[in-house]
Order: C-alpha cells, then structure tokens, then sequence
C-alpha cells in the first residue's frame, strides 16, 4: 500500500468520491433515525424495521451498515448475515460495496479475510476512505496491531474525509510527535466549530494529542489553550449535558485545579442510591487518610478497632463494615476473642439479611477452626461458603466465539473464578479433616481432585504457577487423611505427589518434605536406589544436581522468593527529556549503578511506593556512582506535572510508555529495575511490598541480582558496595540451596561446613568482593562481604536480628579461614568467631 504523506492530508481537500460518503446522506439519515427501535426489543422487530431502509437504499453503505448491526453479538457479526453478504458479493462479484460490505462482517471472525478484501479494493481505488476506515480498526487492534499501517490509513480516511470526527482517538498510538501535533491542531479547528455531542466527547482526545505533542518540560502552552477552553466551554449551557461535564472534569484535572474539580464534581449526577455507597465511601476515604505501614502495625490496627466501631454506629445493617470489623478485630493483638467472635457473629447474621460485598461462611470456619472452637457450627458455614463459592465445577471456556481481533488474555475472569473455588474447596477439606468428618472430606476430594485435573489442562504457565498451591494442598489433604485413617501405602503416594507438588518457592520444605517422604519409603523396606528412582518427578531424569559456583570472574544472579527475578540483557538505547527539560540517553547510566522505577499517577501501589523512592533518591542524588531515574506509565501526560507538584517530588520522571511497552508488552506495575554501570538490565522486582521507611532498605540498591533471597538489605551499603568494587566478580549461592556457613579465606577455597552427604562442597577460590549468605528458607540469616585485600569478612547486614543500618551489626570477623554464623543466642546477639568491632576505615567508603 502506498503511504500518505501527512502534511498534504490534513489542509488539502480530497477529490468528492460520491459513491462513498464520510457520513450518511440527509434522507438515509432521517430513515434510520426513524426505524430505530429500543435496543431492548425483540431482534425480529429491530431487524425488520432495519430491513426495510436497506431495501428502500439498496445502494447505500450506511443503509446496509444499519441492517448487519441488528445482528450483532460480542461484537461479532451472526454467521447468517455473513452468508447472506456472501451471496450478495456472489452475485456482484466487482462491485466495490459489496466487497465492503462482505469484509465488515468478516471482521472479528476471520479478520485475515477482511484484509484481504480490503486490500484488493485499495488496489482498484486507492482513495476508497472506508476500506482505510476499516482498515485504522483493524491495525489498532492487539492482535493486529502495525502502527505504520495505521497510519497510512488514518492518512487515506482523513485524505478523504478532512472535516470528519472520527480516527483522532486512534492517532495518539502514532509514535512521532509530529504527526500527533499536526492531527492535534487539525482537530482543534473542527472542534472550535462545533458544540454537538461528539465534539464535546473528543475534548479530552484533543488535551491528550496535544500533551503526547509536547515535552514535558513545555507543556504551559498546552495549558494555556485548556484556560481558554474551559472559559468557552463553561459559557455553554450544561444542563442535561454529561459530556460537557466531563470534558471540564478533565480539563480540571490536567490543570490540577482542584477548585474546579470541585465545582464539576457539584454538578455530576449524583448516584441514584448513595446511602447504598455511603460505608464504602467512608471505609475507602478513611484508608486513604491513613496508609498502612508496616512499621507502625499495632497502631494502625488499634485505629481501625476503633474506627470500625464507629462505622457499625453509623451503618449497622452494611456487611461491609461489619466485614471491617471482624478482620480489624481479629489482625489485633490485644482484642479480646470474645469481642472477635461476636464481630463474626455479627457479620454473619447482616449478611444474611444483607447479603453483598464479601461472603463471610469460609472466612469465619477457618478462624473457627483456627481457634479450635464452635465445631458443631462449622459444617453448616462450610456448605454455605462452598455455595457461595459454586462448589468445585470448573468454568471452562465460554461456548460463545471469541473476537480474533485481541491476543489470549493472560487472566481471563472464569480462570480467577476457578482459582478461587479450588483454593476455597481445598480450605474446606482442610476444616473437614480436622473435625473428624471423614465421609465429607472424602466426598469433596473426589469432586476436587479431577477438578483441578481439569483446570490445570487449559491453565497458562502463570496460572500454573499460582494454582501449584492448590495441587499442593490437596494432595497434603490426601495424604493427611489417608495417615488418619491407617492407609500406609495411600499416604506413601500421596506424600510422594505433595512432595512433588510443592511450591519451588520453599526450598527448605522440600527438604523436610524429601526426608520424611524416605523415613517412610524405608518403613516398607525400599532400597536407597529406589527410593530416588521413585522420588524422581515424572519428566526428571534424576535428581537434580547440586549446583555449581560461578567461575571466576562471572557474575550469577539469582531470583529470590521476595521477588527479585533476573534479567540479565541490555537495556535498549533512549533518548527522553524529561519534566526539568533534561535530555537524558542510555550513555548517560553508563558508569553508574541505576534503580529505575515504572509508575504510573493511576496506580495506587505506584503512589504508595513513591514517597520512599524519593526518600532514597534524597539520600543518593550527590554521588557520582549512583542514580535513580523514574519512567512514567501515563497515557495522558497532562496529569504528570501536577501530581509531582502536589507531592513535591524532584526525582527525575521521563514520560516513557512506548519505551517501556516495547520491552514489557504486558506491563504492571508498580516495577523496580536495577541496571548496573554497563547498561545490562540485571533484575526486577514487580509491585510494592512494604509500607514503612524500610523499603529504602529493603529495595536493592547494589545493581547486580535479586534481593539474596533473604531478608532487608540496606540499599545504600550494597550501592556502596558495587560502586566501590574492583571488579565484577559476584558469587551469590543458587536459588534454594541451604547454605548454612560459606565464607572465603586468602588464597583457599570456600568451604561448606556441612558433612558430604547434607550436600557440603568445597568451592574453587575467589577474587574480589564476594557475598556469602544464608539460605531464604531460614529464619535467621546474614549477608556477609569480603572486600579486596581483606583477609577478613564483613558483616553488612544481620536482619532481622538487628537492623541493617545499626552500626553494633557491622563487625569485621577475625581470622584468615572464615568465620561461621551459627543460630543466634537470644536476645539478638549473634554467636561467632572470635571478632571486634569495625572500625569506620575498615568499612567501605
């Protein structure tokens, strides 16, 4: 397909193609307005009424466009009306409407087909505006998507209709602010005409095309053409005009008025039953005044105790504050338990009358249960909790056709609802084992067991992933009853298939797991040779084998269960100002250890991790070595600006969306990347895990892999840390490998302490910096660094024995071989070699 050059496509008027109008003639118009029938009514009635306008202008487009969409599901087009355009094409086999026709109900259902068609009508007429209509349709969809070729068709449709509304909303995927600017100042003009309902609905398009035309560091002229909107747009009459409305909401909110926000909000529609909202209202308002932090736990949880009581005065008969109320109640370490009870009381008994929100039969069992109390009531909680839960039927996929147009989603609603169910049943089975009704457990397992069989068939890997929890709990529910009930060889397999199930995560478990699992192999007199033949999972050859140190000079980073996961690639080249007007390029981290935050100003864990993003931009923006940067997820850059300003924050942000779905095309966030000083991507960890100022420590700050799979880490010791070693030799222990006492000595080889047959292994000698830790698994754990030409080895980090940042946890072990941390003694000393307190020259600068 030829392309168009832009430029001439917007101020140059198109030859008239009259065959194909940008818009319905006058009496086609007023005919369907006439035969238009509540959506509501019976399909034969619609369908008529619309027949008989496609007959009166058989050879109109809009007239037959009017009839296919009265049959229309999913936005899929029946198969009948697409026969019947078939044989209509049959029977006008050059005719360029009907290849039209024919191809726009073949969209969604075999697209490919459609843009064959389309195509071939492009060959004969390049100018046909709406086959390159379709066409921006088409190419915006996920599935399809080809941003060249949208467009060269936006180009062809505008080419041809210069003072039509439609495709601007498609124009800002365009990567080239050029091309948005210009559709953005074509746009203006059409709307500076017009006060209709559609124009008032692409006023917030407009402020997006002219915001994604401008650096973020230059968008007060973009403000200044909003003023002057708004001051028009508010002389208009907004009675009865939501979409007026709206466009002012937005407008506000691109200016950060919260004055004006405030006045559209006055106007808005109120909801038809607000006091049916007004607990969730006041619930969420109230979490918003007060985030939780780790840190202050107690408090925050003796301030919803107290809070929770107030809205049950306020609203006795809403579920959801009694909801509130029971789990404030029950997450409090002081709360009397007969105050929890009678708050689940409570919630049970308003829900029953009330029921919406969240079910509270299975949540009440297992605190029941927990609690060992009121087991004659548990039965009945049970089965409703199940109902509510749909029992154990597995939602397959949905009988109706799916649109080609889109990509498989990766979390699909009947997949979470599945999850749900399996998890929900699993608890039950759980409950039911532990009060002695066996029959029932039995019973649930059989529905389970083939349930899950079922779900994990058309699962995605990430779905597998999460649902290996509940293969995992069903199969200790297997086990633990066939234990109860004296079935050895029963509860010999199934201990086998927990076993094998069990989450990767917990690699200490699998160890216990594994030990059990030959205690009772050797019970029925198994060899040690079958007993790994037989704990082999299916798909292994043997077991695995103990892993390897990295040579020397190598660097392995390993994922962590904190979240930590390794990338390993290079970062791809850039060049970005941004909100200060600063241009900054992938050279620009060269050199220097990078955290690279993606948020966005939508995202609530994003806005809840930033105020200790900047606490530790706060701490590193002088060095030379180090550097945060921000790259934001916005569609509408508008919003940027005010929000940093509100929050006061000066850390660098580059308006980065494209940049970033090109290397994430399913993104979430919020995202930490750590990139090291030559631009290689190392790790990532994705969401926000703390509520206090420990994600400072928390978060890695060193650049090179995950978190140690262990622990807080003080991010600015570990930035010092790789900023000051030599070289880029990093041995970290392989993920899930029980390292009780590594450590380096002077011209040897690490030793592992541990006897040969618990895996002990002597490693090959080190150079340079090196970390030695414990194993996640672990309670208790250390991070410890021997730094160039030091015999010694340096205690970081001892958590959550003491915290990271403690002078009294950074000590220098003696001795040239190692030191050993064993089991600390209460109290939080730690028990080593012979050692002495560090002194400030002999930590790293």
């Amino acid at each position: 397909m030829p392309g168009f050059r832009f430029a001439s496509v917007l101020f140059l008027a198109a030859l008239p193609v009259l065959a194909q109008p940008c818009e319905a003639p006058p009496n086609v118009k007023a005919a369907i307005d006439t035969a238009t029938l509540p959506p509501a009514g019976p399909l034969e009635e619609r369908a008529a009424a619309a027949r008989q306008v496609r007959d009166q202008f058989p050879a109109d487009y809009y007239a037959h466009r009017f009839y296919q969409e009265q049959y229309v599901s999913n936005g899929l087009f029946a198969k009948p009306i697409q026969e019947e355009y078939k044989a209509l094409l049959d029977s006008h086999a050059d005719d360029l409407l009907y290849q039209m026709l024919y191809a726009r109900t073949l969209k969604g259902t075999n697209t490919r087909e459609a843009i064959a068609l389309l195509d071939k009508i492009l060959d004969k007429q390049p100018d046909y505006v709406l086959a390159h209509q379709k066409l921006t349709e088409i190419y915006s969809a996920p599935a399809f998507l080809d941003l060249q070729k949208l467009r060269n068709h936006l180009e062809g449709y505008w080419k041809g209709c210069p003072s039509s509304l439609t495709g601007y909303t498609l124009a800002g995927r365009i990567v080239d602010s050029d091309f948005v600017k210009r559709a953005a100042a074509n746009l203006r003009k059409l709307l500076a005409e017009r006060t209709d309902n559609e124009a008032l609905g692409l006023y917030a398009t407009l402020w997006w095309l002219e915001f994604k035309s401008a650096p973020l560091a230059g968008q007060d002229p973009v403000r200044e053409r909003i003023r002057a909107d708004v001051t028009r747009l508010r002389a208009l009459d907004f009675e009865g005009r939501p979409l007026l409305l709206n466009a002012l909401s937005q407008a506000y909110q691109d200016l950060g008025d919260k004055e004006g926000s405030k006045w559209v909000d006055e106007r808005l529609p109120q909801r038809a039953s607000p006091a049916l909202h007004a607990a969730a209202d006041a619930i969420n308002q109230w979490r918003r005044d007060h985030p939780y932090k780790a840190s202050e736990r107690e408090a925050y949880q003796d301030g919803l105790v107290l809070q929770s009581a107030e809205w049950i005065k306020q609203w006795p008969d809403d579920p959801q504050a009694r909801y509130e109320r029971f789990m404030a109640l029950r997450g409090s370490q002081d709360a009397p338990l007969e105050d929890t009870v009678q708050a689940a009381v409570d919630w049970i008994r308003v829900y029953a009358a009330h029921p919406a929100f969240v079910s509270p039969y299975m949540t009440v069992a297992s605190f029941y249960s927990q609690h060992n109390m009121r087991y004659s009531e548990l039965p009945d909680l049970l089965e409703k909790g199940l109902a509510d839960t749909s029992s154990v039927q597995v939602t397959t996929a949905p009988a109706a056709p799916v649109s080609d147009l889109y990509l498989p989603s990766i979390r699909t609603a009947s997949a979470q609802a599945n999850f749900v169910t399996l998890t929900q049943t699993n608890s039950a089975v759980t409950i039911y084992i532990k009060i002695r009704n066996y029959d029932k457990a039995h019973e649930m397992l059989a529905k389970l067991g083939p349930a899950l069989m079922e779900a994990m068939k058309s699962a995605t890997e990430a779905e597998r992933k999460q649902w290996g929890s509940s293969e995992y709990l069903y199969w200790n529910n297997m086990a633990r009853l066939a234990h109860l009930e004296g079935r050895k060889l029963d509860a010999l397999e199934a201990d086998r298939n927990t076993y094998f199930a069990n989450p990767s995560y917990n690699s200490s478990n699998s160890d216990y797991l594994k030990t059990a699992l030959r205690e009772q192999w050797k019970a029925v007199k198994g060899t040690e040779e079958g007993f790994e033949a037989w704990a082999t999972k299916p798909g292994e050859a043997a077991p695995p084998p103990a892993p390897r140190p990295a040579p020397a000079g190598a660097t392995t980073v390993v994922g962590s269960a904190m979240g930590w996961t390794t990338l390993d690639k290079p970062l791809p080249d850039f060049k970005m100002a941004d909100a200060e007007g600063k241009t900054w390029q992938l050279a620009d981290l060269k050199g220097k250890v990078t955290l690279i935050n993606l948020w966005a100003t939508w995202c609530g864990p994003c806005r809840a991790e930033l105020p200790y993003l900047q606490k530790l931009f706060n701490k590193v923006r002088e060095r030379k070595d180090l550097t945060v940067l921000t790259l934001n997820m916005d569609d509408n850059l508008g919003l940027i600006l005010p929000f940093l300003e509100e929050n006061k924050y000066t850390f660098p942000v580059l308006a980065a969306d494209a940049y970033v779905h090109k290397l994430v095309p399913e993104l979430s966030i919020p995202r930490n990347w750590i990139v090291d000083a030559n631009g290689i991507l190392k790790t990532e960890r994705i969401g926000f895990g703390s509520g206090d100022d420990k994600w400072v420590d928390d978060d890695r700050g060193d650049g090179e892999g995950a978190r140690l799979g262990c622990g807080s880490v003080n991010v600015l010791h570990l930035f010092k840390f790789f900023a000051a070693r030599d070289d880029s030799a990093v041995t970290l222990a392989p993920e899930g490998h029980q390292i009780v006492a590594q450590c380096v000595s002077t011209g040897n080889g690490m030793k592992d302490r541990r006897a040969p047959e618990r895996g002990g292994r002597t490693f090959a000698p080190c150079r340079g910096w090196q970390i030695c830790y414990t194993d996640p698994g672990l309670a208790r754990w250390a991070i410890l660094l021997r730094p160039p030409g030091f015999a010694n080895i340096l205690l970081v980090a001892a958590m959550p024995l003491c915290g990271a940042a403690n002078p009294g946890c950074r000590r220098l072990l003696a001795g040239a071989s190692c030191a050993r941390l064993r089991t600390p003694a209460p109290k939080g000393r730690l028990k080593a070699a012979a050692g002495r307190i560090a002194r400030p020259t002999d930590l790293p600068s």
